[in-house]
């Protein structure tokens, strides 16, 4: 099994969870950019400042896309009533923080290595999907269940296409930004 398998095999394969998940494989993709514009050895001052930008170019997609994503989620949970949704909430800002912190630090001039930061939103991502967004797909899930007459999952068609119209995109998880 490799790493992304569970990644790509959502607890409850619904609609909304497919969504949600693309979302998740989408936000990888861009921090394995991120983690590629890492440099190598010695560079020229030329080749590190076309580095840095680059850098912050990922940095703010990354950023954009991942405010988009929380907002998707956090409609969920104000639609449904989600008891945990405060501290979800919390969660999203201190991976906005993150990133808006490492967006200034390129903005000033300076030059993070590129593989640390990665390597820290890809742990924080990774463990916020299997814990605290697992909790969610749990909550929607039950909360769909008990609406729908067949015990089945019941996330109405708006829900699917409001989370999926929010923020204007037409991907799936293979597709590139």
């Amino acid at each position: 099994m490799g790493f992304f398998d569970w990644l790509k095999k959502p607890a409850y394969a619904e609609p909304v969870y497919t969504v949600m998940n693309d979302d998740h494989v989408h936000l990888y993709n861009i921090l394995g950019e991120l983690r590629q514009g890492g440099g190598h050895g010695q560079e020229t001052d030329a080749a590190r400042e076309a580095r840095r930008k680059h850098c912050l170019t990922i940095v703010k997609r990354l950023l954009v896309e991942s405010v988009e994503h929380f907002k998707r989620e956090e409609m969920l949970m104000l639609r449904y009533g989600y008891p945990k949704a405060a501290a979800h909430k919390t969660e999203h800002l201190i991976m906005t923080r993150s990133m808006e912190m490492y967006q200034s630090q390129l903005s000033a001039g300076s030059l993070p290595p590129a593989r640390d930061i990665a390597q820290y939103l890809k742990n924080w991502l990774t463990n916020h999907i299997r814990t605290t967004d697992r909790l969610l797909e749990r909550f929607l899930f039950d909360a769909a269940k008990s609406r729908d007459s067949h015990g089945l999952m019941a996330l109405n068609a708006a829900d699917y296409a409001q989370y999926r119209a929010l923020s204007g995109i037409s991907r799936g998880p293979r597709d590139s930004a």
